[in-house]
């Protein structure tokens, strides 16, 4: 009897130590705010959305070319959307390089939680392992046993509660640790999930880059060919010509809405618009046999001058700005183009651009990039339509250029 209830008071002192001092690994995350994890899935879902829409852009401009009527038709349809099918690659390449970075730092959270998991499943693991080996320690002592040789009824009793808390105590134990399991099974795979998605967000972006290397390097090979825009415009002249004059009326509109400086002109003469590259495809006055006036200089690559698409195009002097359209209809116009106003009515258009790097208001400085050279609107290759502008009126650039 002596010997049965020291194991008794052994076995009920091991398990109120147990249960009073060992208790189940906190579940609970210590690390980023719910609020942060739930922002960064918000910041990689908006990424996914504009890669969305961006393959969706780029699938309608394929239809375009697609649709086409003829390779005469396609060749045009191609050239107009140069400036565009590069832009939704440039885009989807910034929007990749984040998507990576967003999903770097979710992968360095995800990790975190692995190593919280796996420390609570490892901490379970050991006090499972301890009870184990306390029950078969006392496997020579059945619960039978112990009650039917307390010395009272209450003595009975409280063996009997304190074996069957023992008993679920071990249970709690197992099942805590089955469920630890699955979370952290759950989190690697996730895990898993992340690092996949960041080596294909990888890989899409070498294939983006190259993709744009080549894009840039077919817009550069169609120079601005000057015979071909009269063929085309000669082969539908009255079309070409009341489009030509609409343009023209929205212009000389747009030029009387435009708040302009009553400063004096800013004066000097005005530097060449696109550094590095001074071939003129196209000169200020009539052309294609007087069919046309051009209200401006084109300046193109070409001739061994290099790739001018994307070129840096500058302001011609300082002056503010005063205008920049970015909407534009492929085949149609002066494209995106900026506006600049320097003072007593004088004024420069810079057209054809690809890119616009001012805001309307904006101070400039003479020789400051305004924007890069493109394709939009009417246009046969890469190009720089520039004008100067006199009380609205256009004159020749070249005696404001070259004094």
């Amino acid at each position: 009897m002596r010997c049965n209830k020291t194991k008794f008071v052994a076995l009920t002192l091991a398990a109120l130590l147990l249960i009073g001092g060992m208790s189940f690994p906190a579940s609970g995350r210590a690390g980023r705010p719910v609020a942060s994890v739930s922002a960064m899935q918000n910041e990689i879902n908006g990424i996914r959305d504009q890669m969305a829409d961006l393959e969706r852009q780029r699938e309608n401009l394929e239809g375009q070319v697609a649709n086409a009527r003829d390779e005469r038709e396609r060749e045009i349809v191609v050239r107009n959307s140069i400036d565009d099918q590069i832009r939704i690659t440039r885009s989807e390449i910034d929007l990749l390089e984040d998507l990576i970075d967003q999903l770097e730092k979710d992968i360095e959270y995800q990790i975190s939680l692995i190593e919280e998991k796996q420390a609570e499943v490892d901490a379970n693991h050991a006090l499972f392992l301890a009870r184990t080996r306390a029950r078969f320690i006392q496997d020579d002592t059945s619960t039978l046993g112990l009650v039917l040789g307390a010395d009272s009824f209450v003595s009975a009793l409280t063996r009997t509660n304190t074996m069957v808390r023992i008993g679920e105590h071990d249970q709690r134990i197992g099942r805590q640790l089955m469920v630890q399991r699955r979370e952290l099974e759950a989190q690697k795979a996730a895990l898993n999930a992340r690092l996949d998605e960041q080596e294909d967000a990888r890989r899409r972006t070498e294939e983006q880059r190259q993709l744009l290397s080549n894009q840039l390097a077919s817009a550069n090979m169609r120079i601005q060919n000057i015979d071909q825009m009269e063929r085309e415009f000669l082969a539908n002249l009255e079309e070409n010509r009341r489009m030509r004059d609409q343009m023209q009326a929205e212009i000389e509109e747009l030029i009387r809405r435009i708040q302009w400086s009553q400063n004096p002109y800013i004066g000097g003469d005005m530097a060449w618009p696109v550094p590095g590259f001074t071939r003129i495809t196209s000169e200020f006055g009539p052309r294609f046999g007087g069919a046309d006036f051009h209200t401006g200089i084109d300046i193109a690559g070409g001739g061994g001058a290099g790739s001018i698409h994307g070129a840096p195009v500058v302001a011609a002097n300082s002056g503010t700005v005063a205008h920049v359209n970015w909407s534009h209809t492929p085949g149609r116009g002066y494209g995106m183009f900026v506006i600049l106003d320097h003072g007593g009515g004088t004024s420069t258009l810079y057209a054809h651009l690809s890119n616009i790097t001012v805001t309307v208001g904006q101070t400039v400085v003479i020789g400051q990039t305004i924007g890069n050279v493109g394709s939009t609107g009417w246009s046969t290759g890469p190009h720089l339509h520039f004008e100067v502008r006199q009380n609205g009126v256009a004159q020749n650039p070249r005696p404001w250029i070259f004094g």
